[in-house]
């Protein structure tokens, strides 16, 4: 699997997303790091360049997977914490 398949997939941004509020909660360090990670994700869009219509799906829709996983992961943290 190479470096870009894996940056492409909504799965590694999920659990990104999941890692951070598991593991930090929703405070002031952990809203700041979504914030980075969403730039970062339109900033890497913008860089992408072009996308073939089979692939542009995963592509896309890898931000939400990260806002999504943020969310299970302060739930979770905040239910077991």
């Amino acid at each position: 699997m190479s470096r870009l398949h894996l940056i492409d997939s909504p799965f590694s941004w999920a659990l990104a997303g999941l890692a951070i509020g598991f593991g930090l909660g929703v405070n002031d360090v952990s809203v700041w790091l979504l914030a980075l990670g969403l730039g970062g994700y339109v900033a890497y869009l913008w860089r992408h360049g072009e996308v073939k219509s089979e692939t542009e799906g995963r592509l896309f829709v890898a931000g939400p997977a990260f806002i999504l996983g943020w969310m299970v992961g302060f739930i979770t943290h905040g239910l077991l914490f």
